[in-house]
């Protein structure tokens, strides 16, 4: 039997909307070999439809924009200092809508008689092939395949396996592999010190002893090959680290200010109870600033203005300054 290829999809803009057409006309060459599935929160065009053998398209997209649900993201201004935040992102977490399509393309390919599962974005584009072949063959012997990265300045870091393209024999996975229940995963994300998709995904892949199979991410873009063609941690902002958070020893908050990969200088506006004005003008790549605010009990409500864009909007009061002090904080080694 032929394997799948699983391609998850959010496409609600043009762009995106041929980025993940090209994707598919791409890998009509090896549809002998493999079927192509296409699972999608935004509607799908009729013209990825006819390339495809499943088109699935499920409207619900639930974003979680509580703090409590959020990854916390970090950055090491010096080798004494770390910063972790909620606050870098702005569009919530993709937890749940990413794992549901996940479960419906593993339950599909399980339910359908498929044994080997091949799991990409919508945002890559293909002129070889050689990766799906060499997994197909790798789950064999193996119950899954990952691709590791190294942590690179100014790149998106992460220690698990991308979530971009990877692989598994469906046999192979646990049962939560098959099953959405809302509750379940919120209590799951809550009860876990890192909320990443990534993660739970490896998880899912190495329980229960299997055997899973790690390459390096550079042989995913070999010979023309892309990935990761539309970045989504950006967002609409050409800069996420511009963040307020709490500093434990002195009892204040700080605000930072990081150009961590736009070759445009970013500016920057924070506003304080709807006061007091901090500017930050033509942050460079890879500079940043941090600035001492004021005692976080007399923080009401900030604002964050990346390049004359609204980034956050915080209310601070009694119900949720703890949950601040604990969602975006400094560490510091001594």
């Amino acid at each position: 039997m032929k394997d799948l290829i699983l391609i998850t999809a959010h496409c609600n803009t043009e762009e995106k909307r041929k980025i993940l057409l090209d994707l598919v006309t791409g890998l009509q060459s090896i549809r002998k070999d493999f079927d192509l599935m296409v699972v999608s929160h935004t509607p799908i065009t009729f013209d990825v439809q006819e390339r495809v053998d499943w088109a699935i398209y499920d409207r619900d997209n639930e974003l979680l924009p509580q703090w409590e649900y959020q990854n916390q993201p970090w950055f090491q201004p010096s080798s004494q200092k770390r910063i972790q935040s909620v606050l870098v992102g702005g569009v919530g977490n993709t937890y749940l809508p990413v794992h549901k399509q996940l479960i419906t393309g593993y339950s599909m390919a399980k339910t359908f008689g498929y044994e080997k599962i091949h799991c990409v974005e919508y945002d890559g584009l293909f002129k070889d092939f050689t990766e799906f072949y060499d997994n197909s063959k790798i789950l064999d012997d193996y119950d899954g395949v990952l691709y590791m990265k190294e942590d690179g300045f100014g790149e998106i870091n992460i220690e698990w396996g991308l979530g971009c393209f990877h692989a598994a024999k469906i046999s192979s996975l646990e049962d939560r592999a098959f099953r959405y229940i809302r509750e379940e995963m919120l209590e799951e994300i809550t009860n876990s010190l890192i909320r990443t998709t990534e993660k739970r995904t490896q998880d899912i892949y190495t329980a229960n002893g299997n055997k899973v199979f790690f390459k390096d991410h550079s042989l995913l873009t070999k010979n023309g090959n892309q990935i990761r063609m539309v970045n989504f941690h950006q967002g609409q902002m050409e800069m996420q680290w511009a963040v307020p958070f709490y500093n434990s020893k002195s009892d204040k908050v700080e605000f930072a200010v990081w150009n961590e990969s736009s070759d445009k200088p970013g500016n920057v506006i924070f506003i304080v109870n709807n006061k007091d004005l901090y500017t930050f003008e033509n942050i460079e790549k890879f500079s940043w600033k941090i600035v001492e605010i004021g005692n976080i009990e007399d923080i009401n409500s900030m604002i964050v203005i990346v390049n004359g864009k609204i980034k956050n909007n915080i209310a601070l009061d009694e119900n949720n300054r703890g949950l601040f002090k604990i969602t975006s904080f400094l560490t510091h080694f001594d």
